[in-house]
């Protein structure tokens, strides 16, 4: 319920629609090509297992009697639940950020599993520190680091590689699609990943 509130608000507020693929890079942190904005369902099962490890010796101190070594109940279930998406834990087990960045690495090359080579490209390029510089300087219009709501609404889309206009055709004659790019390009780079050749193109220009 919280995770679908802040994914309706932040719709809301950006005029950006996410679909799933869209959303599941948002949850992921800056640093992993995300928007920072994570998911309380991500976060909780790292959040219990590394907790569950922290206060293991203390656990044993303080009750000596129970052999903490062999999860039980809920330990048990959430280690089960992590082995079912997840192929390996960290080595700091009592430590959140090291259950958190292994879930988002998962889940950074899922979707870096692509078919779309432009989808592929624009994720590895978002894992690069200063693609996501505009996100995280202080909005102050007298130096001009003031983005416009269309600004920042087409910065969001772009990092997502969410929607960003309804596809039209250029004044050039050529289609732009709703990412705002030229089919033609993006059609060029399927076409090379399957061994095929198509037309001359040239990228798209917003100056058209």
């Amino acid at each position: 319920m919280f995770d679908t509130a802040v994914e309706t608000n932040m719709e809301k507020i950006c005029n950006v629609s996410f679909r799933e693929e869209n959303w599941s890079q948002a949850s992921l942190p800056i640093r992993r090509a995300g928007l920072g904005l994570r998911s309380a369902a991500d976060l909780s099962l790292p959040c219990f297992l590394s907790s569950s490890h922290a206060c293991k010796g203390l656990v044993n101190c303080l009750l000596p009697s129970l052999n903490l070594e062999i999860p039980y109940g809920d330990v048990n279930d959430a280690i089960d639940d992590w082995s079912k998406h997840h192929d390996s834990s960290p080595v700091e087990k009592g430590t959140q950020a090291a259950w958190d960045d292994l879930a988002c690495r998962d889940t950074l090359s899922s979707l870096l599993n692509t078919n779309n080579p432009w989808n592929h490209c624009r994720l590895l390029a978002a894992q690069e520190s200063h693609t996501a510089a505009w996100s995280e300087a202080f909005p102050i219009a007298s130096v001009g680091n003031l983005l416009s709501p269309d600004e920042l609404r087409i910065a969001i889309a772009l990092r997502a590689g969410a929607k960003i206009l309804e596809s039209s055709r250029c004044r050039c004659g050529k289609v732009v699609d709703e990412l705002g790019l030229m089919a033609s390009p993006v059609l060029k780079m399927q076409a090379a990943s399957q061994g095929t050749q198509t037309e001359p193109s040239t990228p798209s220009s917003r100056g058209h």
